[in-house]
């Protein structure tokens, strides 16, 4: 007989991915945007990647491991193409692609794992952003789905981790995400051992050299880039950088005040609660994988999209245990049953099969509601991103007014700007190198600390100007340095709500 899949399931799986798209879909503005595109741009003019910094005057001529040169110019191939619509779109597939991939190493009732990924995707949206970290969140998906594969179905598909790496280390630095993966698989898989763990899914000693193996070759796959071996100091230059955590808020701890970013914890709670429930052994893998991510999540708020892609399979195999062992059983029997040893789960289906054939008149119901939900997310998504909105926005969160006065103007001099106005500038002025700018593993501790002495006036901030020099200064209105240099014969040549310009003394 065939087997077709329940209409309600179907209708599920469709309105939890819309959902999720939907979710992703936002205005593509980001303050580390406008310098990806500009070097996107650049890329394309001379064709080939940029491996110098061209925008600041603080590092003007100095080495740059852009390690996100391709995707810089395929986001600025997608704003030629399509405006800030295709930029929107395709970073909302991004963002539902990763969770798809997610999606795939899910075991139990499809609501369940529809829960399980709207969770998931409102701790992730914290990070879902116009930026090339959503790749690396696709790759990463991709990665823990080969693991996943390897280790839970024994479908040996290793052999694509050096073409994924190769190309990761081209699209962004977070390669070291998949690395992390394949690290607590291995630590994990050793662990299993020494607790003389049995079970299909635990990898045999000949597997676990397997997967080692092809870790070296996708570690030495990373090198198949222009900057070569400085692709492996990436993560170095950039955890080194002390001040992330002191001045950049996706790099601060998480603020558990703030309710959307309660979510971390709802997840973090939950899969607590659900292992501890669970009369399924805890695999070693899972352990170390929800561990170490959770560790880098507590740590720095970027983290969360990685936490989410890893923490929610492991939510949902001791969930769906807890509820398969909760059916027909009082609670005293529950708590009762005797640990299970780790199983090899059923092999996963997209959608879970059924000898049903649901009536027409409900898979018309269902096609409706879907096609529905379909065209308003699609109306959210051609909003969210129309030029008039987007401009909105714009002058909300840069100095579009400023810019365009200096753009008249083009006063001469080295300018001192705003850290999250270094990108827009780099794309509204081209010919006005900055001072600092979105960057941190270019600029380092050294002018991001310089960069904060000077605009709140700290002390030696004078000896600071005479360093560099500075002739204008671009910043927001309430920044200390002002008053320091009204006192000192600046001359303000420009100012609203936004932003302020001044001048030395003379201009």
């Amino acid at each position: 007989m065939k087997k077709n899949v329940p209409s309600t399931t179907t209708l599920l799986v469709v309105v939890t991915f819309l959902l999720l798209f939907g979710m992703a879909a936002r205005t593509p503005l980001d303050s580390d945007l406008f310098w990806h595109l500009r070097a996107g741009e650049e890329t394309l003019r001379s064709g080939r990647p940029l491996l110098v910094d061209l925008f600041s005057h603080t590092r003007a001529g100095q080495p740059w491991i852009n390690h996100s040169w391709l995707s810089q110019v395929g986001l600025a191939l997608l704003l030629r193409a399509g405006g800030y619509l295709a930029l929107g779109a395709v970073m909302a597939g991004l963002a539902t692609l990763s969770m798809l991939l997610v999606y795939l190493q899910c075991e139990g009732p499809a609501a369940l794992k529809a829960f399980a990924l709207i969770l998931g995707g409102v701790v992730a949206s914290v990070v879902w952003v116009a930026r090339p970290q959503l790749v690396s969140l696709v790759l990463m998906a991709l990665v823990s789905y080969l693991l996943y594969l390897y280790k839970w179905r024994g479908l040996d598909r290793l052999w694509l981790l050096p073409l994924v790496f190769a190309l990761w280390s081209n699209l962004h630095g977070g390669y070291v995400l998949g690395l992390l993966l394949i690290a607590a698989m291995l630590g994990g898989e050793t662990l299993n051992h020494l607790l003389a763990r049995r079970g299909p899914a635990v990898l045999a000693w000949a597997r676990v050299g397997r997967l080692l193996a092809w870790t070296l070759a996708a570690i030495l796959a990373v090198l198949v880039n222009p900057n070569g071996l400085n692709t492996w100091l990436i993560p170095f230059q950039t955890v080194n950088v002390g001040v992330l955590q002191q001045f950049i808020s996706e790099w601060a701890s998480p603020d558990f005040h703030d309710p959307l970013q309660q979510s971390l914890l709802w997840l973090l709670l939950g899969t607590f609660a659900a292992v501890g429930l669970s009369k399924r052994e805890l695999d070693g893998t899972d352990l170390l994988t929800f561990c170490g991510l959770a560790y880098l999540a507590l740590l720095a708020r970027r983290n969360y999209g990685p936490f989410a892609l890893a923490a929610v399979p492991i939510l949902v195999r001791h969930l769906a245990c807890v509820l398969e062992d909760w059916r027909g059983q009082n609670l005293g029997a529950f708590f009762k049953r005797e640990p299970r040893p780790i199983p090899s789960p059923p092999l996963p289906t997209v959608l879970e099969p059924d000898y049903s054939s649901p009536p027409l008149w409900q898979r018309i119901l269902n096609l409706s509601i879907a096609a529905l939900l379909a065209l308003v997310i699609m109306l959210k998504l051609v909003v969210v991103t129309h030029p008039a909105l987007v401009g909105s926005y714009l002058e909300q969160q840069f100095p579009v007014q400023a810019v365009a006065w200096l753009a008249e103007n083009q006063p001469a001099g080295r300018l001192l700007n705003e850290y999250n106005w270094g990108g827009y500038l780099q794309w509204s002025l081209p010919g006005s190198p900055v001072f600092v700018d979105g960057r941190t593993d270019l600029f380092g501790d050294q002018v991001i600390g310089d960069w904060m002495t000077l605009v709140g006036a700290g002390p030696g901030w004078q000896e600071q100007f005479a360093r560099y020099p500075i002739d204008l200064v671009l910043l927001e209105p309430s920044r200390p340095l002002l008053s320091a240099l009204h006192e000192q014969g600046w001359q303000r040549i420009y100012a609203d709500q936004q932003a302020v310009i001044y001048a030395r003394p003379g201009w």
